[in-house]
């Protein structure tokens, strides 16, 4: 930086000030500074317009505009360029809110010298240079995290491709069946991926979206009627990281399979419940229900044979390290205390 003669733009309407700042910076002329200066904030808007100021030194107090307002101003007008706010206002709460809205500093008139004011203005713009890196950085690897999941999501779909080419010969119902669950579980870890490509949050999932898809899915690939059973989902602002909401997505579409294929035989209508919702900042409850025939007695989902159902339970145990419940009134209903990382 010492080897660049840095072009400081001051925007400042009094006559003693401009002078003061042009004598500190004059002291240190082996340092290269290059001072333009106006009193007015449309002449200084109009000079950052060219794009050739390193650092800004602005007043608050400017005759066509005033307080933090006129920080907003510059700020939004060139964001990569780094502002020391210079005022006679001997506020800290105002400081306070210049620093946080992105000023690099906030230096009271009557307390700078010219031993102070340099640096100032050096570290201004190397905070500014290492805020630039840090944002490229995390660029870079929002782009990298989007491929990633883009990528996951399209080998997921090219499996799931696959397993619709190879159902086509099949006559076994048994066996399409079976085929038809592999892809189902397939589709909701694809739309985990693709819901985090698709956000701006690369880390979490907003989960009613998901289940909503999720579930219009499912009735699609079993052929049911929305007006012959219902879905009732009640999940609100629950973002799950996709180390939880993948095995989650798997236990929803185990559980609403089992509703669609067994709870309601020979047309029956009925209805679908899944809600969810924080308990704490550790653990959130999740309860899938329906209010079809129920599972039988002698069913015990602990033991049994069914693939979906030990999935769920491994999931919900092993995964989530959680509690799972199950009760058989009035149809079949699942609830399921997991925990989850914040």
């Amino acid at each position: 930086m010492k080897d660049k003669q840095i072009k400081v733009l001051l925007i400042e309407d009094n006559p003693a000030d401009v002078r003061l700042i042009q004598e500190m910076l004059a002291e240190k002329s082996s340092e290269g500074f290059n001072l333009v200066y106006t009193d007015k904030l449309q002449t200084g808007m109009e000079h950052l317009a060219n794009g050739d100021i390193d650092v800004v030194l602005l007043d608050l107090g400017l005759p066509d505009s005033q307080g933090l307002d006129t920080f907003v101003k510059v700020h939004t007008q060139a964001a990569e360029v780094p502002i020391v706010v210079f005022t006679e206002l001997d506020d800290g709460k105002i400081g306070l809110e210049a620093v946080k809205m992105g000023a690099q500093d906030y230096l009271v008139k009557g307390d700078v010298s010219g031993n102070s004011l340099i640096p100032a203005i050096r570290y201004a713009i190397e905070r500014k240079q290492a805020e630039e890196k840090i944002k490229s950085s995390l660029r870079e690897k929002e782009v990298l995290l989007r491929e990633i999941h883009h990528r996951v999501k399209n080998n997921m779909q090219i499996i799931s491709s696959l397993l619709n080419l190879q159902s086509k010969n099949i006559k076994d119902g048994q066996a399409l069946d079976m085929l038809r669950s592999i892809q189902n579980r397939v589709k909701s870890m694809t739309l985990i991926h693709e819901r985090l490509y698709q956000s701006k949050d690369f880390a979490r999932v907003s989960f009613a979206e998901y289940v909503q898809i999720l579930t219009s899915h499912l009735f699609g690939s079993y052929g049911i009627d929305p007006k012959a059973i219902k879905l009732n989902i009640n999940i609100k602002n629950v973002l799950l990281d996709i180390n939880t909401a993948i095995p989650c997505s798997l236990i929803i579409n185990e559980l609403v399979s089992n509703s669609l294929k067994h709870a309601f035989p020979d047309g029956k209508k009925g209805e679908i419940k899944i809600a969810m919702h924080p308990l704490n900042e550790k653990e959130i409850d999740l309860a899938v229900s329906d209010n079809g025939i129920g599972l039988p007695e002698r069913v015990d989902f602990r033991e049994t044979e069914s693939l979906g159902l030990h999935l769920v339970r491994l999931l919900a145990e092993n995964q989530l390290h959680g509690d799972i419940k199950l009760n058989r009134k009035k149809g079949t209903s699942f609830q399921i205390r997991l925990k989850v990382k914040r």
